[in-house]
């Protein structure tokens, strides 16, 4: 359960995609070893081609073999899809927006589709930002925001809640600290929440940190590690 949901590394829709957040590249370590255990290296693409914008969110191992990809599309500003790729597990899901519902599928195995309501408050990784960005003034001011995040492998999507986390451990001068966790009460027992550490000057995004769906291998067997991720900007 808590590998389905928390998305947030593959990361993350919102309607203001034309405005795609800054070009970055991020480093995500295993926590608890004070940055001395570096799992996975992340960099994200923005393609531009006539109506077409692609959003792209990339992560590798250290030696650069691919280890996960998510990909959005946007056609003349509306969603048109949603993949995301991870070669080494059973994860190859797509999402497709007809109108107002959006299909689930998937790339691999013998999953079959299943169709949702289409919503403009659904967020995924490179859109997170402006959907923080757009709801600054109420996170400033203590409100909670809510979203909706597609579980890929349940073929369905997921309300969460953001709310500025004061006494967070992260928190220190020019941040603020978003925490992100599942807005159902009785699920929060088992998905863990997430920090979201957002520089105030600047809104940008500039650590994660909390459980990741991606995977490493650990004696032979797949894990879902907490991570720390820290970015910088280009």
């Amino acid at each position: 359960m808590k590998k389905i949901f928390i998305a947030i590394f593959l990361c993350l829709f919102s309607v203001c995609a034309l405005n795609a957040e800054e070009l970055f590249e991020g480093d995500v370590y295993l926590q608890g070893t004070n940055k001395g255990i570096l799992l996975f290296k992340q960099r994200n693409i923005r393609e531009q081609k006539g109506d077409e914008l692609v959003l792209r969110h990339i992560y590798t191992t250290p030696a650069g073999d691919l280890s996960a990809l998510e990909e959005v599309v946007y056609i003349k500003g509306k969603l048109a899809a949603y993949k995301v790729e991870m070669p080494d597990s059973k994860c190859g899901c797509t999402l497709e927006r007809r109108d107002d519902i959006i299909v689930f599928g998937f790339t691999r195995g013998e999953g079959g589709k299943k169709e949702s309501a289409y919503s403009e408050d659904i967020v995924m990784g490179p859109t997170l930002r402006d959907f923080i960005v757009n709801n600054w003034n109420a996170l400033m001011n203590g409100k909670a925001v809510y979203f909706k995040l597609p579980a890929m492998n349940l073929q369905r999507v997921a309300e969460f809640q953001l709310l500025a986390d004061p006494g967070s451990t992260y928190a220190r001068n020019g941040v603020v600290v978003l925490r992100m966790k599942i807005a159902n009460y009785f699920l929060r027992i088992l998905v863990d929440p997430v920090d979201l550490v957002m520089d105030i000057n600047t809104k940008r995004m500039i650590e994660i940190h909390g459980k990741s769906l991606l995977t490493r291998r650990v004696n032979g067997r797949l894990e879902n590690p907490v991570v720390d991720i820290y970015y910088r900007y280009k």
